[in-house]
């Protein structure tokens, strides 16, 4: 592990691929604004299985609220949250899911309930967990007829769209990066509802890191604008406290 800025020091994204180009732009960005070089970790995976066996190791993790307050409240990943990102559109770091259907899908998320839903992973926030809080709060003790697990969020919209499934919560973020980048994808879903806003997922810094280096990088972060990584508004000071709630769910 980095003890010091000697080494280039390791970041990675566990979130959808819209998160990608945004976590190579934020390295770059870091490494010149503090002198110290951060890189792409190329061995991080994607799931929330790897993200438990990697993501303790790196220095510079964007993963979910959930997964990394979980690993950090039961000992898993010696991290701190320090920042989350203010998405384009948006005035403070949060996010929310929407439920996709086909044009002929249900009507409603009580329609819904009566059918097959998509599940990305059982620990994602914002596919699953986050999801099942929604519907705990409008039906309590309600779920789907059937779940399927697919392993991601692009897997669920395509679960839909090949009628395996008739409903899905998306990350609102892939889902409109979806709609910028592939429209041929997302062409035959439409929305049918809307989960409320929830903490976006956060930055944690390794704390097995030089304080000094540790504070220079949280300063760079907190001071990211749109200027800097154009596929981000800005960035919001963040902890463990905002997120616990989600280890609950």
């Amino acid at each position: 592990m980095n003890t010091s800025a000697e080494a280039p020091l390791r970041a990675a994204t566990y979130l959808g691929d819209n998160t990608l180009a945004i976590m190579r732009d934020l390295v770059g960005y870091l490494s010149r604004a503090t002198g110290i070089e951060v890189v792409v970790d190329r061995t991080a995976g994607r799931s929330s299985a790897e993200a438990r066996h990697r993501a303790p190791d790196l220095d510079l993790v964007w993963m979910c609220g959930y997964l990394t307050a979980s690993l950090i409240s039961t000992g898993g990943m010696s991290h701190k949250i320090v920042a989350a990102p203010i998405f384009p559109g948006y005035r403070e770091a949060v996010y929310h899911s929407v439920m996709v259907t086909r044009p002929n899908g249900p009507s409603s998320l009580r329609a819904a309930l009566e059918t097959r839903v998509a599940v990305n992973e059982l620990e994602s926030w914002s596919g699953f967990l986050g999801l099942r809080a929604h519907v705990d709060q409008s039906f309590p003790d309600a779920w789907f007829a059937t779940q399927t697990i697919t392993g991601s969020h692009r897997a669920s919209i395509q679960a839909v769209a090949d009628r395996a499934c008739d409903v899905a919560a998306i990350d609102i973020t892939i889902w409109e990066y979806l709609l910028a980048t592939e429209p041929e994808a997302a062409a035959n879903l439409r929305v049918i509802d809307r989960t409320v806003g929830w903490p976006a997922p956060p930055f944690s810094l390794g704390s097995h890191l030089d304080p000094a280096v540790r504070e220079t990088l949280t300063t760079a972060l907190l001071a990211t604008g749109s200027s800097d990584i154009p596929s981000l508004a800005g960035m919001a000071r963040a902890d463990s406290d905002l997120y616990r709630y989600m280890t609950r769910a």
